[in-house]
């Protein structure tokens, strides 16, 4: 399915090479597809271990924002 999408996204893309605003929202779906695609490949290990490495970032950044000083009102 991904494929056949990917083909009409550049067919699409050939055919609008003048407007330059529809190539940017060609080119932003065409990366959606190239994302979906390449996650879809990914062995459900893998697709494991990305989450677990997210779930750490996510638990770091909360760990350092929980630890900052708090401002008082008016302090930019």
């Amino acid at each position: 399915m991904w494929s056949r999408w990917r083909a009409q996204v550049e067919e699409a893309r050939n055919r609008h090479r003048r407007y330059p605003e529809l190539d940017r929202q060609l080119d932003a779906m065409q990366a959606d597809v190239k994302l979906r695609t390449w996650l879809d490949e990914l062995a459900d290990e893998e697709m494991g271990e990305m989450l677990r490495g997210l779930a750490a970032c996510i638990d770091a950044i909360q760990d350092v924002v929980g630890e900052a000083p708090e401002r008082p009102e008016g302090t930019p």
